[in-house]
């Protein structure tokens, strides 16, 4: 061989081997997503027959006054928990007022009162006696004596 021919390769065709079709790999997962599938069409479809026929009517009429009834019900309910309730506030409420000793309610407000009223002047009559009183408009007018 000399380097300036070609190297030339033939691979024959192989006539004697049979032709296989590819084989897919189903696994039991793959099945019974399939099998689910069917099942959930079927399952629609009867479902919207169902809803369809006059028995379908019927059964969603009764499920919609079963389900106002139960509405009504929950309501009642509430409100008559929530008016129990504001009647045991009204009357803790009552009771308490009943149990009030007055007297005492009256005197200790009048003191903290009054114990208020005491601060108040004797910061007024701090600021009459301080020595660093500043003289007001009308007293700068009238001379020392």
């Amino acid at each position: 061989m000399s380097e300036q021919e070609p190297l030339k390769i033939e691979i024959p065709p192989e006539e004697d081997a049979p032709h296989k079709p590819e084989q897919t790999k189903t696994s039991a997962s793959d099945t019974a997503v399939d099998a689910g599938r069917k099942v959930a069409g079927v399952t629609v479809e009867l479902a919207q027959k169902a809803a369809n026929s006059e028995a379908g009517r019927a059964a969603t009429r009764k499920i919609h006054q079963l389900g106002d009834r139960g509405v009504r019900y929950v309501g009642t309910r509430m409100a008559d928990t929530a008016e129990q309730q504001a009647r045991a506030t009204a009357d803790a409420m009552q009771q308490r007022l009943k149990e009030m000793d007055w007297e005492k309610e009256a005197r200790s407000g009048a003191a903290a009162g009054l114990s208020w009223l005491s601060g108040r002047l004797n910061e007024i009559a701090r600021r009459f006696d301080s020595p660093t009183q500043e003289k007001g408009p009308a007293e700068q007018d009238q001379p020392d004596q």
